[in-house]
């Protein structure tokens, strides 16, 4: 009980840490939240800070999902701590307790998520988003696309049937998470 305890607890705390907001604290006394799309997130550091500051929170994005599901691989095995982890990273990152449980769009952390399960897959869906971004220049809609056909290349690449479904749940999720993003495409106004 309190493997599986801690198996949710450290990776929502990882996850809780956005370094979107700490580069705007630190670095310049700001809260990122007040500019552009209002979201603590990666894409939302790239318009405001620059490609510097949007790679290294896009890197440590990557990097605490990548260390809470082996945190909660350690724990309680690899199949459920990878969803576990994977789960409250996630979590953690989207709902951070450290910052009024309003973070970014867990885009990067269900990447990160991806590599573990399958490094093809985690390729195959970051092909489809820059395809996508390369065609309509539209990082949410290339995000929406990336998700939506992770749990296709998770069938096709014979992922086990429990992976298969959390990343199928999980996609659906982040999906969900841009319906703001959405609405502003079906009027047209979602920002290159």
């Amino acid at each position: 009980v309190i493997c599986i305890i801690l198996c949710m607890a450290i990776p929502y705390l990882l996850g809780s840490v956005n370094f979107a907001l700490v580069i705007s604290k630190v670095f310049y006394h700001d809260d990122i939240r007040k500019y552009g799309s209002g979201n603590a997130g990666m894409t939302n550091a790239l318009r405001t800070y620059g490609i510097r500051h949007a790679a290294i929170v896009a890197l440590i994005d990557i990097l605490k999902t990548v260390l809470a599901i082996l945190l909660a691989k350690w724990l309680v095995g690899w199949h459920w701590g990878f969803v576990i982890g994977s789960l409250f990273a996630i979590t953690g990152h989207l709902f951070p307790v450290y910052y009024g449980f309003k973070g970014g769009k867990g885009v990067l952390c269900g990447l990160a998520s991806l590599l573990m399960v399958d490094w093809r897959i985690g390729l195959l869906v970051v092909a489809v988003f820059a395809v996508v971004v390369a065609i309509c220049k539209r990082v949410s809609l290339g995000s929406i696309c990336a998700c939506a056909s992770a749990p296709l290349w998770c069938l096709l690449l014979g992922v086990p049937g429990l992976h298969t479904v959390y990343v199928t749940l999980a996609a659906s999720w982040l999906i969900w998470c841009h319906r703001s993003n959405i609405k502003r495409l079906l009027q047209g106004k979602e920002p290159k």
